[in-house]
């Protein structure tokens, strides 16, 4: 018969195999997460395994290309129309929306296990971070405001989420179509270019300056941008005018960013002493799963100069614009748009 321990002996290997056990507890979670550099030069720490993200408004459109099985949900600040869900995957409709912006609930993010937050790169557009760390959310900043850089986001979030072959997919598939925009139009003579004007609020009245990255499709479609502007614009300027000065601009075309404004502008009376107006040379957007221009700002732009550009200058830019765009949504959004949907998205 064996004999019994004594009671100090018990006690120090039940406390030896007590810190043994924190020991590996705490040697698994470090080995479970890892630091990275973001795309806006900070360093932080993230789980190495990331299983739910919440990508802030601009970011969103990359989660939903590159991984929309770690998205916890939308971030917009009214839920997606119902609309949109033809153009993405079928289990997309079932995600909530969280609200963007400031209207983002944190405390719903932590209810739904979120372990990172996309953000973006510019400065003025970082401040929403600071409320994250409230609930210990890291947030990661990519880079969205050019379309040159989307590539390199693509590559970035394939090396964050261990989607690398996917990430790179994505990142030369952007490539190769902003490249077929460059070829049809770099070497069309400024005399050449007609001006544009983006009529970017619902009353028209809102757009955007030359020099800001939101109306960078214009430039890549083969037009200018009829609004010139002089100093620094960021991102997210807008710029008022009135009829009056529309008037003295007088653009060849005019592109809304909502259907219901190219319907308006074409009917009241005020616009249609414009040369864009008289001519019908004014169109609205495609808008579906996100717009072709902005709002958010995404890698669409590199359709939306594609489809700029067939209407600027249709001699040179002879393609297959709906054949170009069945592919463009199979690839970005595992989705192949039927002849129906795509003319739900001309239509706009």
């Amino acid at each position: 018969m064996c004999a019994r321990p004594k009671k100090s002996a018990f006690f120090r290997a039940a406390a030896l195999s007590l810190c043994l056990a924190l020991a590996g507890l705490q040697a698994t979670q470090t080995a479970s997460a890892r630091e990275i550099v973001d795309m806006s030069g900070q360093k932080l720490t993230v789980p190495d395994d990331i299983r739910s993200v919440y990508a802030m408004t601009h970011a969103m459109p990359l989660l939903v290309a590159l991984a929309p099985d770690l998205m916890a949900g939308f971030a917009m600040p009214v839920a997606p129309r119902p609309d949109v869900f033809r153009f993405l995957r079928p289990e997309m409709a079932k995600l909530p929306n969280l609200g963007g912006g400031p209207n983002v609930n944190l405390e719903k993010l932590k209810d739904v296990g979120v372990q990172v937050a996309l953000g973006w790169t510019s400065p003025s557009e970082q401040f929403p971070a600071k409320k994250y760390t409230r609930i210990d959310i890291p947030v990661v900043n990519i880079e969205v405001d050019k379309l040159a850089l989307y590539p390199a986001s693509f590559r970035f979030l394939g090396t964050l989420f261990h989607r690398e072959a996917r990430g790179e997919e994505l990142a030369r598939g952007l490539e190769e179509t902003v490249a077929a925009a460059k070829a049809a139009t770099q070497d069309i003579p400024d005399a050449e270019k007609p001006k544009i004007y983006y009529a970017e609020s619902v009353d028209g009245l809102v757009s955007q300056c030359d020099t800001s990255d939101r109306s960078e499709v214009i430039t890549l479609a083969g037009g200018i941008n009829a609004l010139h502007c002089t100093g620094p614009v960021s991102m997210k300027d807008n710029y008022p005018i009135d009829i009056e000065k529309l008037l003295t601009v007088d653009p060849d075309v005019i592109v809304t960013r909502f259907p219901q404004t190219a319907k308006t502008i074409q009917a009241d009376p005020r616009w249609a002493g414009l040369k864009a107006v008289k001519t019908g040379r004014v169109y609205a957007v495609p808008g579906y799963p996100f717009n072709w221009f902005d709002r958010p700002p995404s890698f669409m732009r590199a359709m939306g100069a594609r489809w700029l550009a067939a209407k600027l200058h249709p001699e040179r830019c002879a393609f297959d614009l709906r054949g170009e765009t069945k592919k463009f949504y199979t690839l970005f959004f595992g989705v192949t748009p039927t002849d129906a949907d795509l003319d739900l998205l001309f239509a706009q």
